[in-house]
């Protein structure tokens, strides 16, 4: 038998849309507002509506105000102009619940070559949406707690500066590029003075206080972009600042000094009275091509000799 041979009654068709599980809707095209004349148990399923409530309605009567502007300029392009399109719209069910409508909009021409219906073919895609949300909602918390942990990794917990492995994984990155493009580059090692006379006297949650001030006067007053600060170890910080002249670095150690002057943090076991810093500083002259971690071993020396010298002080390798 030949597909031709088959005759296409009413019947068939209305048997073929009623078993079909997407909604259908046929629309006529020549009266205003698109009223509907046709909808399968599929769509009555989905919007919970009955075709006897539904014909004559205008086909858009499910819109509501959740429905993206840009998809319903589409839809009306469509209708006016006879064309077919394919949109999602935030459709609402008789109940009242929201639900994701995917729609397939097809024209269909009469005898005279004119649009008479258009054939709206809709699926409930809701379930697709909120997995999809789900799966995006669970992608950016995996991505928070991924910056969460690499923050961990980089960062200080007691005073927020950058720790020690971080310092060591980008100071000689660092460092290279300064030398290749012929910048000065300065490192400084800071150290509490009798930090551990402070912890004796004052205890420990004190001492913990003590090295968030001392790291809050070091990040204040080394913040350029070009300034790295990081807490070393104990109660021992590392700077380095690409673009420092010794003379400028010299300058940057003393005013950290009066900032420390100025806090006046209580230090009863100090000669001074308050908290102090020794600073030592090493700059880099290209010509004499040291490397970074030579760099650090002269700023360490210097802070050291800073400590011999009466403290309290900044001295330059």
């Amino acid at each position: 038998m030949r597909f031709s041979d088959i005759e296409i009654t009413q019947g068939l068709l209305d048997k073929t849309l009623s078993s079909l599980t997407d909604g259908v809707c046929i629309i006529d095209a020549k009266q205003p507002g698109y009223p509907i004349l046709y909808v399968n148990p599929a769509f009555e399923t989905m919007s919970g509506f009955t075709q006897e409530e539904v014909i004559g309605e205008d086909y858009l009567f499910l819109d509501n105000k959740e429905s993206k502007e840009a998809e319903l300029d589409v839809i009306n392009s469509a209708l006016i102009n006879g064309e077919c399109c394919h949109v999602v719209l935030r459709n609402k069910r008789k109940q009242g619940e929201l639900f994701w409508n995917e729609t397939i909009l097809s024209s269909i021409e009469g005898r005279d070559g004119k649009v008479a219906y258009f054939i709206s073919i809709q699926k409930d895609i809701s379930d697709d949406i909120h997995l999809q949300q789900t799966i995006t909602e669970q992608i950016t918390a995996l991505e928070a707690a991924k910056q969460r942990l690499e923050s961990l990794a980089q960062t200080d917990s007691l005073t927020g500066l950058n720790n020690k492995r971080y310092f060591e994984l980008q100071y000689p990155t660092q460092f290279s590029i300064a030398k290749r493009n012929d910048d000065c580059m300065s490192v400084f090692m800071v150290d509490v003075d009798y930090f551990k006379r402070y912890n004796d006297h004052y205890g420990h949650l004190h001492g913990d206080k003590c090295l968030k001030q001392v790291a809050h006067a070091i990040a204040h007053e080394f913040k350029r972009t070009s300034d790295f600060v990081a807490r070393f170890g104990g109660e021992e910080f590392v700077i380095y600042s690409v673009g420092l002249s010794a003379q400028q670095a010299q300058t940057s150690a003393r005013n950290l000094l009066e900032y420390m002057k100025d806090l006046k943090v209580p230090h009863q076991k100090s000669d001074i009275g308050h908290v102090t810093v020794s600073i030592g500083i090493a700059t880099a002259v290209w010509k004499n091509c040291i490397g970074h971690r030579e760099l650090l071993e002269h700023a360490d020396k210097a802070m050291y000799q800073a400590k011999n010298g009466g403290r309290n002080k900044a001295v330059v390798y």
